[in-house]
């Protein structure tokens, strides 16, 4: 069965619009890249039922990315990765949030990435025209001399990627329960020891007897509770049910 993989987006920001781009493939072509054989990969506008339309407001944009889970639940033709499709209503989110991570053309040029608009409307592909822009300015203009030809799109020079800006996050901060008046740790009764949760490991659990000697810390009972939720089942390993303790300094 052939489908389409979606692997990046690459949102072009014009004034209070977007310009759709994502990346995609069918899972049954591929292609020489490097001196290898890779799936094929090509940026194309989003714009499926729309093809007049290059810019989206917000709501247009939600409307059209519903239009496409839509349409991926009810066909099956729309994967995120090979044999793995998209969970309802998970393709309308990775559509939106792509406006997460939108740029003018100007900033994606300063990134290093190259523009151009295909005009295929020849009958020939060696007739093809491509339009090269660099600003949103000469975007704007190549869409608005096209603007009768419906067989057009926006690509990314290389194909297969999107060069963007490194995020420096700052270091997540470890709580320290000396810094607090109190905390909360997660509880233990295992073959008639107390234990206090100290880390996931890759076969399951690893704890300590004391609380001080590396448990892991919460600063709420909410906080502790959320971390059972979401991890409940690898923290049952060996029938070890933990629960937030409250520790009171001094």
């Amino acid at each position: 069965m052939s489908y389409s993989i979606y692997y990046d987006r690459a949102f072009i920001r014009v004034g209070d619009k977007v310009i759709p781009l994502a990346n995609s493939g069918s899972n049954n072509c591929f292609e020489f890249y490097n001196g290898r054989e890779v799936p094929e990969k090509n940026w194309n506008v989003m714009n499926w039922q729309r093809e007049e339309q290059f810019l989206f407001t917000e709501p247009e944009l939600r409307e059209l990315a519903h239009i496409y889970d839509e349409y991926s639940q009810s066909s099956g033709m729309i994967h995120k990765s090979r044999n793995n499709c998209f969970e309802p209503g998970e393709l309308e989110r990775w559509i939106m949030n792509g406006m997460n991570r939108a740029y003018t053309v100007e900033e994606y040029v300063s990134f290093g990435n190259s523009f151009f608009v295909i005009d295929y409307s020849p009958s020939e592909i060696e007739d093809w025209k491509k339009h090269s822009f660099k600003t949103t300015d000469e975007l704007l203009k190549i869409l608005e001399e096209l603007k009768d030809n419906r067989q057009k799109d926006i690509k990314i020079q290389n194909n297969r990627e999107v060069i963007r800006p490194m995020i420096n996050r700052s270091p997540k901060k470890t709580l320290s329960p000396s810094e607090l008046t109190e905390y909360f740790v997660l509880k233990a009764l295992y073959n008639g020891q107390t234990v206090f949760f100290m880390k996931l490991v890759k076969n399951g659990v690893k704890y300590v007897y004391k609380p001080h000697d590396g448990a892991k810390v919460f600063k709420t009972d909410k906080a502790a509770q959320k971390y059972l939720s979401k991890n409940q089942n690898r923290l049952k390993n060996d029938r070890i049910f933990f629960a937030p303790e409250r520790i009171v300094n001094g």
